[in-house]
């Protein structure tokens, strides 16, 4: 009887982990966009590609932002995407404040300087350069 409420439970819970990744937004690929993965040999995707795509994944999902964080020397907008979780995007003003002052450390007692980094978020920079 066990073994069988069991194997109900497992069953229930797969079907319905199926239905909610199915209803979730579908997110393009890198093989869907550019007809082959990242870091396939002989196969780079250009800055104009890379730019769209970016973009794309922006429209297509609420965990991603792209940001233009400069222009190159080039005169080209220099993008950023920033990953998080919705609520995360909500805060993120207060997350760059937090950063900035931790960074900075000025007039901030140690108990201050705890109490921010206990509220902020960690950051992780990714880059992807590449040399000529």
């Amino acid at each position: 009887m066990q073994t069988r409420r069991s194997s109900q439970f497992f069953l229930a819970l797969t079907i319905f982990s199926v239905s909610a990744a199915s209803a979730q937004t579908r997110i393009t690929s890198p093989l869907q966009q550019f007809g082959h993965n990242i870091g396939d040999d002989y196969r780079l995707v250009n800055y104009a590609q890379l730019s769209e795509y970016w973009k794309k994944l922006d429209r297509e999902s609420n965990r991603m932002k792209v940001v233009q964080m400069g222009t190159s020397a080039e005169g080209r907008p220099m993008w950023m995407s920033i990953i998080t979780a919705p609520e995360n995007h909500a805060r993120l003003a207060r997350y760059q404040d937090i950063a900035a002052r931790l960074a900075r450390a000025e007039g901030l007692t140690d108990v201050q300087a705890r109490a921010l980094a206990k509220e902020g978020k960690a950051v992780v920079w990714i880059d992807g350069g590449l040399h000529a």
